[in-house]
């Protein structure tokens, strides 16, 4: 999240995120495992939960079908957590 929002990398770059993977101590395996069609099968279905939920942004939490958009609403989230 640091490089995309504070570093404006461009995480759509391959090296870059190779080299993401590496500052973080990854392996390099992980981008090559991301391409698997399992995991893509699994990006797909978690896009179409998140559009079905009325997700619109990052990041969104969807708490028992309700939606919270922003870092700011994370104390909203905890209150409907914890009742």
């Amino acid at each position: 999240m640091q490089a995309v929002w504070s570093q404006q990398r461009n995480l759509a770059d391959v090296s870059t995120l190779a080299q993401v993977l590496a500052e973080a101590g990854l392996p390099a395996q992980l981008l090559a495992d991301s391409e698997a069609d399992n995991v893509q099968a699994c990006f797909a279905a978690n896009t179409q939960a998140a559009i079905e939920a009325g997700v619109f942004g990052v990041p969104s939490f969807v708490v028992d079908g309700e939606l919270f958009w922003g870092q700011d609403r994370l104390d909203f989230v905890e209150r409907k957590i914890t009742g």
